[in-house]
């Protein structure tokens, strides 16, 4: 990853950005937080680690204007000694950890290691209710040589593909197909797709299709042709003008997947200690704070307590009896959904919209 470190003590500011070189990260340092200010304008990173206590500009303020310029980039503020509680008003301004000197490169690994996951869930979280792009699915098939079109007579093949098969009124073997020959077609492109891994089949302009096998054997076509394409990992790309098509298939979207509040409890559930204290809250019922805190998903109270109040005002937690965190129904909504999503396969199916 591409990091900022911004200290105002050269020798630990140096010795961390030596160190995390050696990690295979690329670094660059600021020797003060006006410094940190004018880098971050012109220059993006995936993590910045910010002192809180810098000359010309405090980590929260270079924290604040990342925040307006940089919103993609994490922050970790760097704490010393009694700092602790400024650290976790920075957490509650959009930081999402600390780290104490003496650094323990361990623990900064560790964070720097949430981080990247972090970042991986929120890409994964985010596109809840949205559909994969599919022209970079068929851009990625192609770059691999694992894309085959099925194309009808008005539609074209993208580019890049590895094979195209046409459907034309009259069959022209060996790549052109009547639509009575349906068979044949198959045979084809069952024939192509044991030769690849994670193939991509792009289908155009099936109307002939359908216009001589009926629309329940289309359909029962798409769902054979996506199954043969998830057996070896890959996706059935439908170009549809037909709105109902979708749920002709069964794509029917889970109800209320995408809603602004979902979307918005998945966004704080791609924090990886929040979505392990909700998860253990989940399995385990209404639990004391000295029981999550034994768990060790942090590495001090100070952060455990940050997450759990960041849980409760995100609709996540809510304390019960004798003051016991519990998930509440809302949470455990979006707790079943990443648990979905974290076993979800690549789709065996898209439909381009009409």
């Amino acid at each position: 990853m591409k990091i900022l470190v911004a200290d105002d003590d050269k020798t630990l500011r140096e010795e961390l950005a030596a160190l995390l070189c050696e990690d295979g990260h690329a670094i660059v340092t600021a020797a003060d937080g006006g410094e940190a200010l004018r880098t971050v304008e012109r220059e993006s990173f995936d993590v910045a680690l910010l002192d809180l206590r810098m000359p010309k500009a405090t980590g929260l303020e270079v924290l604040h204007r990342l925040r307006v310029v940089r919103p993609e980039t994490a922050v970790v503020m760097i704490t010393g000694e009694g700092t602790i509680d400024a650290a976790v008003e920075a957490m509650k301004g959009g930081a999402i950890d600390f780290v104490e000197k003496p650094y323990e490169l361990e623990a900064l690994r560790r964070t720097l290691h949430m981080v990247q996951e972090e970042r991986t869930a929120r890409a994964l979280l985010g596109a809840v209710g949205s559909d994969p792009k599919i022209s970079d699915v068929v851009s990625e098939a192609a770059g691999r040589a694992a894309l085959v079109a099925v194309l009808g007579p008005r539609a074209k093949p993208p580019s890049g593909a590895t094979l195209v098969l046409r459907i034309a009124h009259e069959g022209r073997p060996p790549h052109v197909f009547a639509p009575a020959q349906l068979y044949h077609l198959n045979t084809a492109i069952e024939g192509y797709l044991n030769g690849v891994e994670r193939p991509v089949v792009y289908a155009d302009d099936l109307d002939m299709i359908e216009a001589v096998h009926g629309r329940e054997d289309l359909r029962a076509w798409i769902r054979h042709m996506s199954g043969k394409c998830a057996e070896k990992g890959g996706t059935l790309v439908l170009r549809s003008s037909d709105a109902t098509l979708a749920s002709d298939v069964g794509l029917e979207p889970e109800p209320g997947a995408s809603s602004v509040v979902l979307q918005g409890m998945l966004e704080s559930l791609a924090n990886p200690i929040r979505r392990a204290v909700v998860g253990f809250v989940f399995v385990s019922g209404p639990v004391a704070y000295s029981a999550i805190l034994k768990k060790n998903f942090v590495d001090s109270s100070s952060k455990l307590s940050f997450h759990l109040q960041k849980l409760q005002a995100d609709g996540l937690l809510t304390k019960v009896d004798a003051g016991r965190y519990a998930a509440t129904d809302a949470g455990q909504r979006a707790w079943h959904v990443v648990r979905a999503l974290s076993d979800r396969k690549a789709p065996s199916l898209l439909i381009s919209k009409p």
